[in-house]
């Protein structure tokens, strides 16, 4: 390139014009940007207006459908009914269950007893909480045990191969104390958490004890001589090593 037509420093620093630049070639990319035309004032009043008045009726339905109703005066006694009626038309239920942290509708322990072959039968550890568990804060505090103890006694009225292998365990644990159990026999006790209402006529917060069976089973099966016989050569073996070395 001659002298002539190289350009000078400060041309070189200079942004070229406007003008100057290329035009894009292919399609613009990007959202086009849409300019919201102004709301006009009566409407920009009104959603004000809404904003404020529905969140203060919706406090106010919420609060009066929560509230006991004795404890209203006859007028609102009325409303408070009209309201209830009107959100179980749309399966809105406001109840005490509500505002309660997880809920439950009930509270229940397993019962375990052992029928050995001398004609024994033992109730084991598992029925203790059965008798003892029902003032304490058990579900708060859960031991791996306490968690097992518990997913086998829900839904005692379907399948639950967890409650099988828990009945399996216990005949082996029984065999290892040197019982000889032929059957297992668990059941549920459950009672009803009852409402406030009923706590503040003077119930007790739970209702009464109902024994129901969950399932039984039998020691005497194959699998579960065969896990006797396998803790039984494994704890001997163990011992055998230990007072070898």
């Amino acid at each position: 390139m001659s002298e002539a037509q190289t350009p000078a420093p400060s041309e070189l620093l200079e942004p070229s014009e406007p003008s100057e630049l290329p035009e894009p070639s292919g399609p613009r990319r990007g959202r086009p940007r849409w300019r919201r035309a102004p709301l006009p004032g009566w409407l920009v009043g009104l959603r004000r207006v809404v904003n404020v008045v529905f969140p203060l009726a919706l406090g106010y339905a919420l609060l009066l459908a929560a509230w006991p109703r004795d404890e209203l005066a006859p007028p609102r006694q009325a409303r408070h009914d009209e309201l209830i009626k009107a959100m179980r038309q749309i399966s809105l239920s406001q109840a005490w269950s509500m505002y309660a942290p997880n809920p439950g509708r009930g509270h229940f322990y397993m019962t375990l007893t052992a029928h050995d072959a001398d004609g024994s039968v033992r109730e084991l550890e598992e029925s203790y909480m059965s008798e003892h568990g029902w003032g304490t804060a058990w579900a708060w505090r859960r031991s791996r045990l306490d968690i097992w103890q518990h997913a086998v006694t829900r839904k005692i009225d379907k399948t639950n191969r967890n409650r099988t292998w828990y009945l399996r365990g216990v005949c082996v644990r029984e065999a290892r104390r040197g019982y000889d159990v032929k059957r297992l026999e668990m059941k549920r006790v459950y009672r009803r958490i009852r409402s406030p209402e009923r706590v503040r006529e003077g119930k007790e917060v739970i209702g009464p004890p109902r024994l129901k069976r969950a399932q039984d089973g039998s020691c005497r099966v194959k699998i579960i001589r065969d896990m006797i016989a396998t803790d039984r050569a494994l704890r001997e073996a163990g011992e055998g090593g230990a007072s070898g070395g």
